[in-house]
């Protein structure tokens, strides 16, 4: 019987059997045995911390992974993400959309990009996106839910930042959208015309967590129906590839792709961005991508198939 080494505890044992006619064991058969039980052994510890390390992995993912879009009347929705092909299946970049609570129809949202890649990206775009949950309970407007977020993650004292735009849609009079944003840094969202015209909407605004005084920006938007209005995260502009495999996608090409959507579904946008950005890539590897898409359209709820799913192909 001979014991297989693991990590701070036996990995369990190995017994032999010989006939006891064959006598004592010899030194090469016992050096033999020594050397099978302490592979084995490994083996084994490793097999034990992989599977530990999948299921942690899997918990995470399940907590982190964006929610399903809510079907609201008057707001189409679409959304795609996808994260950093070394980060596990979850990274830093998010989306949330949440139906509003205060009884005047559509939807709250945000999009995010938080400092850092993988687990501590992750853990740190948690925080942000309960951080937000919360104060929606509790605080309707967008630039004061920006200030106390801001606080909040500087009191984390984690050395993290994060870029954010977020807020609110609401269904208006002739099947119009209105659109009020609130902005810490991030890249302007993009508005998709009903003639194919594509117009960036400068919010403005400071990081998120950066600095005690961050001052930040909004601005209104009102969408016709079909039209639409596109968030995104800099994993997108900022993916490298094409001919040379070093150029970046950029915000020109990003538009241009975005005008030939013109008539689309949001759910159909935001993949068909999705998959621009990943032919462009070519199998590279990339920063995480999120995308997320909202469309004024009639006050009768989403039809099925309208929404694109959260949590889309990887």
């Amino acid at each position: 019987v001979t014991a297989l080494p693991g990590s701070g505890a036996p990995a369990g044992a190995l017994v032999l059997v010989r006939s006891a006619r064959a006598g004592g064991r010899p030194a090469a058969d016992a050096a033999l045995v020594s050397d099978f039980a302490f592979r084995a052994g490994m083996a084994l510890s490793t097999a034990v911390l992989y599977a530990e390390q999948a299921h942690t992995a899997a918990v995470l993912r399940s907590g982190l992974d964006p929610a399903p879009l809510p079907e609201v009347p008057g707001v189409r929705l679409g959304a795609a993400y996808r994260p950093a092909p070394d980060a596990l299946g979850f990274g830093g970049d998010f989306y949330q959309v949440e139906p509003a609570r205060d009884g005047c129809g559509g939807v709250k949202f945000a999009l995010g990009d938080v400092c850092g890649k993988g687990v501590e990206a992750a853990v740190l775009s948690g925080h942000v996106r309960q951080s937000l949950r919360t104060l929606a309970l509790v605080e309707s407007r967008p630039l004061r839910v920006l200030d106390v977020l801001n606080q909040s993650l500087l009191e984390a004292d984690s050395g993290r930042f994060a870029s954010l735009v977020m807020g609110a849609a609401r269904p208006g009079a002739q099947d119009t959208l209105d659109v009020v944003l609130a902005g810490g840094g991030h890249l302007p969202p993009l508005v998709l015309r009903r003639g194919g015209t594509v117009e960036a909407v400068d919010v403005g605004g400071m990081l998120v967590g950066a600095l005690p005084d961050a001052e930040f920006g909004q601005a209104g938007v009102r969408l016709a129906r079909d039209e639409l209005i596109l968030l995104y995260s800099d994993g997108v502009t900022e993916a490298r590839g094409g001919p040379t495999g070093a150029e970046e996608y950029g915000a020109e090409r990003l538009a241009h792709d975005l005008a030939g959507c013109a008539g689309m579904p949001a759910g159909a946008i935001a993949e068909r961005i999705a998959l621009r950005v990943a032919e462009w890539l070519a199998g590279r590897a990339h920063d995480d991508i999120a995308v997320l898409a909202l469309q004024a359209s009639s006050s009768s709820p989403s039809s099925p198939g309208s929404s694109g799913a959260a949590g889309a192909p990887r």
